[in-house]
């Protein structure tokens, strides 16, 4: 099948030069503009699901084919090809699809992206000891982040108490209160 026409008709062309691009018969492929995130999560030889973006119980699974050894300058992404198994007649060349790869579930805490200090170059938030009421620097690793929240990879336990106002005032062992408790 013809996917492109490089030359026009009647156009003298230099020996050498393609004037067609051919779709290869037999096999076709789904590709991605992945980041290097998640290339980096991906467990090896991942099972990628492929559905049409238009019609979602279209589906077909697929393995990675090939990854590009650089990333594009301006996205910083990665791009991906992964080789369909006997996909439907409805997976046309062209379509837009929607990839789905699972990944090992992690524990990881969401705080406020106000919670979120840095010190000595390093993320850190701090965090109130119950029973004192004092504040401690506990360094962070970030999983991802946007401009309301931060998910933390590691740092913090489930149930701790973090502060999430005046972090830059803080100094360790300082006494705090919770915002509206009386003193």
């Amino acid at each position: 099948m013809v996917v492109a026409v490089l030359a026009e008709p009647g156009e003298v062309v230099a020996a050498g030069r393609p004037v067609l691009r051919l779709a290869r018969a037999g096999g076709r492929d789904a590709v991605f503009d992945v980041p290097a995130a998640i290339i980096r999560r991906a467990p090896p030889e991942p099972v990628i699901t492929v559905e049409l973006a238009d019609h979602r119980t279209i589906r077909a699974e697929g393995r990675v084919r090939e990854v590009s050894p650089e990333a594009d300058p301006i996205t910083r992404t990665f791009e991906v090809k992964i080789g369909l198994i006997d996909p439907p007649a409805a997976m046309r060349l062209g379509a837009t699809v929607i990839g789905r790869m699972e990944t090992a579930a992690s524990e990881v805490l969401e705080i406020p992206a106000s919670a979120l200090f840095r010190h000595d170059g390093r993320p850190a938030v701090w965090v109130v000891d119950r029973q004192s009421w004092s504040v401690a620097l506990r360094p962070v690793e970030v999983a991802r982040f946007d401009t309301v929240t931060v998910v933390l990879a590691s740092g913090v336990e489930k149930g701790e108490l973090v502060v999430t106002a005046g972090v830059q005032a803080l100094h360790p062992g300082q006494k705090v209160r919770l915002a509206g408790a009386r003193p």
